[in-house]
C-alpha cells in the first residue's frame, strides 16, 4: 500500500490550527479519496465487471487519511501487468513486488493501469487544495 509521505507531520501542525483546520483537512481529505475512488473505478479495464465492483473507499486515521482498495485477487495484475509486459510507475517497485508471479507460467498482459496514475493526480490536487485552505485560516 502506498503512503502520503509527511501526513504525521501535517497532523501535528493542524493541531495547531483552529478546530476549523482539522475539519477542513478531513472535508479536503475525504473528497479527494472517494473522488480518486471513483475516477480508478470508472478507468478500470471492464470485462465482466467484477473488478470495477471490487472498488472501495474507506476513511482512515480519525477521517485524515484515505484507503482505497480493488478487493479481487486479480486487481494488481491488472495494474501492473504480467510476464514480459510488466509495467512498474517509478517508486511503486516495493508495492508491486508484492505480487511478482511465481514464475511457473508467463501470461504476459499489459499493464492497464486504473489507480495509480489516478492517485497521484488526486495526490497533486489534494496537496493544493489543502495548502489554500490553510492560507485561507492563517490570513
Amino acid at each position: 500500500m502506498s503512503k502520503v509521505h509527511g501526513l504525521d507531520e501535517l497532523i501535528r501542525d493542524l493541531k495547531r490550527l483552529p478546530k476549523e483546520a482539522e475539519t477542513g483537512a478531513i472535508q479536503i481529505t475525504e473528497t479527494y479519496g472517494r473522488l480518486t475512488e471513483f475516477q480508478a473505478v470508472e478507468k478500470v479495464a471492464v470485462d465482466h465487471g467484477k473488478l470495477r465492483q471490487s472498488g472501495f473507499y474507506e476513511s482512515t486515521n480519525r477521517g485524515f487519511g484515505a484507503k482505497i482498495t480493488f478487493s479481487v485477487p486479480y486487481a494488481p495484475f491488472v495494474e501492473f501487468g504480467t510476464g514480459g509486459l510488466v509495467s512498474i510507475p517509478e517508486g511503486w517497485e516495493e508495492l508491486a513486488g508484492q505480487f511478482k508471479g511465481a514464475g511457473k507460467r508467463e501470461v504476459n498482459l499489459p499493464a492497464r493501469p486504473f489507480l495509480i496514475p489516478t492517485f497521484l493526480i488526486n495526490g497533486d490536487l489534494y496537496y493544493k487544495a489543502l495548502d489554500a485552505m490553510l492560507a485561507r485560516l492563517v490570513q
